[in-house]
């Protein structure tokens, strides 16, 4: 069983085609120009709420429902006159914060956005960090025309005259998440889309791009190419501090089902590690918002002696879409228990090549979803040292995500169906807390700072 299956975000990112299901079937420029009546608004809020109360399996526990319910009745009143697509998004977008949780939101103008790049109209085309305010290039990009480089980790300081921080202000207001730190990172997966939908960030865009002290435009257009430096990386990517360190970065666990290329680099990764009998492993999750929870097992198997469990217990709520044909698994609305214990063990691999060193996983504030049940299993089941950030979300994590559209404005909501609990069993909501938690690595030279974080580590024991 796949305890938490792969969050939507990633499949975004990774330009799969299983989004497009998402979006309503009759996207044409009829479709994206319509407008509604204030009744209309009114009925998709209360469908909004009833729908999320109806699928979500722990919504009481999430949501700030009397802060939703006051929110929902203002919005109801000043939804006067018809509403574009968009404004009708912006305008219920507003009750996002409060479900409180980062599989739960309002997916920015899915149709609009996918409408847009089929009629060739550039779409917000650089990855970007978002962090405290401010936002960053999150890797470097080359235009084709005039090989342009702007180097990752540039700061963007306006994007067609309006401030980034203004903008960030506005989108955190509409994000997805538990708390505000995740829904300010979470801006960072779809910040395309974000731009798209409430700032029309379309076409011929200009940039501020902060670089050597000084601000200067960049004009990216419609017909203009970027190439990403780092389109070549693996989702794991093993190298070496120094003779006994190993580091592993995961950037994700979203991995294809089908295919074997994940857990094959997996192999490989700790094949080298037992062979040079390394001392030391540090697994680096941070910036991972998840994927299947099979692909964290697929790591732990390597770093455990003996069966583990990535939770204590779980709960999946049916609905329409997945209580299965005929209703098999039960009716609507039925809570039923999921055999963790059972289906959710990771079995270790042969003696000969488990990894017998320490291992250190580094978490920040974005690390998230399936990256966070990885995290609670090292951590719960004392397989390793956690360093870095508390996580913007929460140890216990709901999953299994599907879409419903608003019945009017055809706005798509996704929304989960499954509840788990950490191994530990403690159901406090707080977020993943590590051993030691240190500051993001600001400027040092990375390799050092992960000498610096393993000294750390070994002068603490």
């Amino acid at each position: 069983m796949r305890i938490l299956v792969v969050i939507f975000f990633i499949t975004v990112l990774s330009g799969c085609n299983g989004i497009e299901e998402w979006i309503h079937e009759d996207v044409d420029r009829e479709f994206v120009t319509q407008t509604f009546t204030p009744q209309q608004i009114h009925e998709d809020i209360d469908f909004l709420i009833a729908t999320m109360r109806e699928r979500h399996p722990a919504f009481d526990e999430y949501a700030d429902i009397e802060a939703l319910e006051t929110l929902a009745e203002h919005l109801k009143s000043t939804a006067l006159g018809p509403m574009t697509r968009q404004q009708a998004f912006k305008h219920i977008a507003q009750l996002t914060p409060l479900f409180r949780d980062g599989h739960s939101i309002l997916f920015p103008l899915l149709a609009e956005f996918t409408f847009a790049e089929k009629q060739g109209i550039q779409t917000f085309p650089f990855g970007v960090k978002i962090r405290d305010g401010a936002a960053y290039l999150a890797s470097s990009y080359t235009r084709e025309r005039d090989k342009l480089t702007l180097q990752k980790g540039t700061e963007i300081k306006f994007i067609n005259g309006i401030s980034v921080h203004e903008i960030i202000g506005d989108l955190t207001n509409l994000s997805h998440g538990e708390t505000a730190n995740l829904r300010e990172s979470m801006l960072s997966l779809l910040f395309h889309y974000w731009a798209f939908a409430v700032f029309d960030v379309a076409g011929e865009i200009t940039l501020g791009i902060f670089d050597q002290g000084k601000t200067h435009e960049v004009v990216s257009k419609s017909s203009d190419k970027w190439e990403r430096s780092d389109t070549y990386l693996e989702d794991v990517q093993l190298t070496f501090v120094d003779d006994d360190t190993g580091y592993l970065r995961i950037d994700s666990f979203d991995v294809d089902a089908e295919s074997d290329k994940f857990a094959n680099s997996v192999e490989d990764a700790f094949g080298q590690l037992v062979a040079k009998n390394t001392a030391t492993l540090i697994i680096d999750i941070r910036g991972n918002t998840g994927g299947q929870s099979d692909a964290g097992a697929e790591v732990i198997k390597y770093l455990i002696s003996k069966p583990v469990s990535q939770a204590s217990f779980a709960i999946e709520k049916l609905n329409r879409d997945n209580n299965g044909w005929f209703g098999y698994k039960g009716d609507v609305g039925e809570v039923i228990e999921l055999n963790v214990e059972k289906e959710g063990l990771i079995e270790p691999v042969s003696a000969d090549k488990q990894f017998a060193g320490d291992v250190i996983v580094l978490v920040d504030r974005m690390t998230y979803s399936a990256a966070i049940l990885f995290a609670t299993t090292i951590l719960d089941n004392n397989i390793g040292t956690l360093i870095g950030e508390p996580t913007g979300g929460f140890a216990n994590q709901t999953g299994n995500l599907s879409p419903f559209h608003l019945p009017h404005t055809k706005l798509v909501m996704l929304a989960p169906s499954r509840y788990i609990v950490r191994p530990s069993g403690d159901k406090r909501r707080q977020p993943v807390i590590p051993h030691h938690i240190i500051k993001p690595n600001d400027g040092m030279n990375e390799f050092e700072w992960l000498k610096q974080v393993k000294n750390m580590t070994i002068a603490s024991r």
